[in-house]
């Protein structure tokens, strides 16, 4: 069955009347779907209830909550049972809430930040915040995923300077090391974007902490356009600082 709310303000009530009859008084052996649109088609047939809008929504019971272990205003907890809280009482406050059988929870599936995730404490969904970069996820002895190790270094490259037709100066700052000493810093370069260690030219320092610290560019050619990138390397790996670029004389 279909109701389509196109019609007159006649049919409109009608039709209503029929909403009403179908959703509130049970129907012995009534097994169709029911859809509600303006559009005049056929519900989905997987579907108990089709409700297609384009610019309206579902709107759910407002109800309120005393506590997320109290049931009431209902007679008893029941699974599945979904509401908009408008009270702040107790433990609530207003925001959608599902009842788990025993409880009320929060069907929270948000984040705060990019990398966010969540897990089930036994009772509601946690949110773990992101980690940092390098290091990697840990189920600690609580059975609570963890971000553990070191992270990547945290630099910056620094602008080129003292530029020759085959010599120029550049470098970069080390603000973090991630928890993990620096082993290996430098720069790298190449005539095309995004220089790495392992595919362009580069200069090697071994060992450092955090800081500035500053490399010479030789071998260059005349009149070129050259890309470079500062970089680290700690336990949990290298990482790059911002790309600069140059052009020698």
């Amino acid at each position: 069955m279909y109701l389509n709310f196109s019609g007159s303000m006649k049919n409109l009530f009608r039709d209503l009347y029929f909403v009403i009859l179908f959703l509130v008084i049970p129907v012995a052996g009534f097994s169709q779907p029911l859809g509600i649109n303006t559009t005049g088609g056929a519900p989905n047939a997987s579907a108990g209830l089709d409700l297609d809008f384009s610019n309206k929504g579902l709107l759910i019971p407002r109800i309120a909550l005393t506590g997320t272990t109290s049931f009431a205003p209902f007679a008893s907890h029941t699974a599945g049972m979904v509401v908009f809280n408008t009270a702040t009482a107790g433990d609530v406050t207003p925001g959608f809430y599902q009842d788990n059988g025993t409880k009320w929870i929060i069907p929270d599936f948000s984040g705060n930040a990019v990398g966010d995730m969540q897990y089930w404490n036994g009772s509601a969904w946690v949110i773990i915040p992101a980690g940092q970069a390098g290091q990697y996820l840990q189920i600690n002895g609580s059975g609570v995923p963890t971000w553990t190790g070191p992270a990547l270094a945290t630099l910056t490259t620094t602008a080129a300077s003292s530029i020759t037709a085959n010599t120029a100066i550049s470098g970069g700052n080390i603000t973090n090391d991630g928890g993990s000493a620096i082993t290996v810093f430098g720069v790298c370069w190449s005539t095309s974007p995004n220089p790495t260690t392992a595919l362009s030219t580069k200069t090697i320092d071994i060992a450092g902490g955090t800081g500035i610290f500053t490399c010479n560019l030789t071998g260059l050619t005349t009149g070129t356009v050259y890309y470079v990138r500062a970089y680290a390397t700690n336990l949990a790996g290298t990482t790059y600082g911002n790309q600069i670029s140059f052009t020698t004389l």
